[in-house]
């Protein structure tokens, strides 16, 4: 038997010395599969539970996602995903083709992984704008007078809204722990063009700030895929590739909607409305580095105060995480908006973005 595998081994070597002198397949091949042994080992300690003391990881999860943790108890553990695992190391989504050919192409179609038809809905706090007159437009200039585009629109302060939890929805109603699932929608990939409840409420924000004379940038890019727990690091790409593009901006929104909230309305003007609150990462906990969190931080009692003076009740106490920074390192303007709750209508959160809208014109 041991001749016998002598004979084997030295037929191999035989033959790869053909591909190149003192080539070694075996040891390699036994590296590539210890690499991907180690790898496979290091995504299933790191992102799942695998038998382990799972409290630290959530207890970060929780405080890089808001109100995550509810979540992550409430869903059935996820077996071993190999797309996921892909995704996390390279970036591309197996289960998305449409992503890889915009990603490896250099003329692709980028317009296609937006195909959303937004409802452009009627406000209700600022009629006054709803059912004004279209501005006269002046005479037209010479050609060589006319001012250029970027000249034309930059006109009033910039708000930057995107969404890390692309997939948060409102119910109306409070959810039981079996049922955390039916408060996100499933995205099937980037260009799924399904409109969540939280996605429609940043429409709804970024149309009253254009019509109250700022200039609203809304991002509706998915952030939940593959998983949940990527959306902080896929969005913190987004805002990043933006604002390298456009430095320009005064504000920054991570738009997401609460769960839990014990009273998620406030009775205004006669409505029933959602209920807000700013949120802060400090990160003075963690191994992050935010060193001017102090502006954020600043930046959302002013926020605050403005609104408790206009709207006294509409704005919950600024929440304050010393172990998480929720991508506000990017931004001295940059806040979280928890913009209503699960258990509030999309009417009421409508609502309440319409205020919101008439706060942040009177502070910017």
């Amino acid at each position: 038997m041991r001749f016998r595998l002598r004979r084997v081994y030295s037929r191999i070597r035989r033959r790869t010395r053909k591909i190149g002198h003192g080539f070694q397949v075996i040891p390699l091949m036994v590296l590539a599969l210890l690499v991907l042994s180690l790898s496979l080992s290091g995504y299933h300690l790191l992102f799942k539970e695998g038998g382990l003391d799972y409290s630290v990881a959530r207890l970060l999860l929780d405080q890089g996602m808001p109100t995550t943790a509810r979540s992550l108890d409430d869903t059935p553990n996820e077996s071993f995903d190999l797309a996921s695992f892909l995704h996390w190391l390279t970036g591309f989504d197996l289960r998305d083709p449409l992503s890889l050919m915009v990603a490896t192409l250099p003329a692709s179609p980028h317009g296609l992984l937006d195909m959303r038809v937004w409802e452009e809905r009627p406000f209700v706090f600022i009629q006054e704008l709803s059912f004004a007159p279209d501005p006269v437009r002046p005479p037209s200039a010479p050609r060589s007078e006319q001012s250029s585009p970027s000249e034309i629109l930059a006109v009033g302060p910039k708000v930057l809204i995107y969404h890390t939890h692309t997939s948060e929805n409102y119910l109306g109603r409070a959810i039981s722990t079996g049922q955390s699932t039916e408060a996100h929608y499933q995205f099937r990939n980037m260009a799924d063009p399904t409109i969540t409840g939280v996605m429609a409420v940043g429409r709804h924000l970024s149309n009253a700030l254009t019509s109250l004379g700022l200039q609203a940038v809304h991002e509706s890019r998915i952030h939940t895929l593959p998983t949940i727990n990527s959306s902080y690091s896929n969005s913190e790409k987004t805002v990043r590739d933006i604002l390298n593009r456009h430095k320009d901006y005064d504000m920054v929104i991570d738009l997401h909607r609460d769960a839990g909230v014990p009273n998620p309305t406030v009775l205004i003007n006669g409505r029933e409305v959602a209920r807000l609150v700013l949120v802060v990462g400090t990160a003075q906990n963690i191994p992050l580095s935010h060193p001017n969190y102090q502006q954020n931080l600043d930046f959302a009692y002013r926020i605050k105060s403005v609104c408790d003076a206009m709207y006294p009740g509409l704005m919950r106490p600024v929440q304050v995480h010393r172990e998480a920074r929720y991508n506000q390192h990017l931004h001295p303007g940059s806040l979280i908006v928890e913009l209503g709750s699960v258990e509030n209508t999309l009417e009421e959160a409508l609502l309440a973005a319409e205020l919101l809208a008439n706060v942040l014109a009177k502070v910017l």
